[in-house]
């Protein structure tokens, strides 16, 4: 058949969908971009607020309390922003040195810690590199230092640590991990405990001894998913009035 210079209409359409669907979906990615840099901007502004607030309040005040509150999660906002602005220019993240993970995070929760609260770090090696996204890697080790705290009404110390670990066979059939190297990210305190009942649940989702006190019961369990997406697995160990220790089993990169 011999080509007459005109293309059949509903091939065109046909062609057209794909080119049109392609740019509706690059217009929302730039839209995204948008949003997501006004987002950092309005946290920039709280981030700045809270410690100017912090400044000009008594130290150890409940006031200057509340601006460490609301600076410490303003600045766990800003980590998710950045993952944002990652997705949204298509940006590739790559491994996560968890020494700078667990620094970042140890700030973040002597603001929010209470007086009594004692945070530390100990780190033995640097870069300690894994495969998982850094926020979520924050968020948790965050969260352990939230339940820490709670478990030490009258005060203690929490302790961050990282370090490099060898699984061996029997370590790693005990975990259901392959034998070889790993990260161990942990956050230990000095508080109240568990008891064998409570610890046997503790990982469970809407399980909680805070139910009515803020409790949500999702904090461990959220935990245990991180680790477990990135290729790990999150160990928690305690002792009723010896303090509760979780760990988090993270393969190397």
């Amino acid at each position: 058949m011999a080509f007459d210079g005109f293309a059949d209409p509903k091939l065109t359409q046909g062609a057209e969908a794909p080119v049109a669907a392609d740019q509706r979906l690059a217009a929302l990615h730039r839209q995204a971009g948008v949003l997501v840099h006004d987002f950092n901007n309005l946290l920039t502004v709280i981030l700045n607020a809270s410690e100017a607030l912090a400044g000009e309040t008594a130290e150890g005040s409940a006031a200057r309390e509340l601006a460490g509150v609301s600076q410490a999660a303003a600045e766990q906002g800003a980590v998710l922003v950045r993952r944002l602005m990652d997705i949204s220019e298509g940006r590739e993240t790559g491994p996560v040195d968890c020494a700078e993970a667990v620094s970042a995070t140890a700030r973040r929760a002597r603001l929010a810690a209470p007086r009594n609260v004692t945070v530390e770090v100990r780190l033995t090696d640097a870069p300690l590199l894994s495969a998982i996204d850094r926020s979520d890697l924050e968020s948790a080790l965050l969260n352990l230092c939230v339940n820490a705290s709670h478990a030490m009404p009258s005060g203690g110390t929490i302790m961050l640590t990282a370090q490099r670990w060898i699984l061996a066979e029997t370590e790693a059939a005990a975990l259901a991990l392959s034998p070889g190297r790993y990260i161990v990210v942990s956050v230990a305190d000095t508080g109240l405990g568990m008891s064998p009942e409570v610890l046997a649940h503790a990982t469970d989702p809407f399980f909680t001894t805070r139910r009515g006190r803020g409790g949500t019961g999702l904090g461990l369990a959220a935990v245990r998913d991180v680790a477990e997406a990135a290729g790990g697995r999150f160990v928690l160990t305690s002792r009723e009035g010896r303090g509760t220790t979780g760990r988090l089993y993270l393969p190397c990169a």
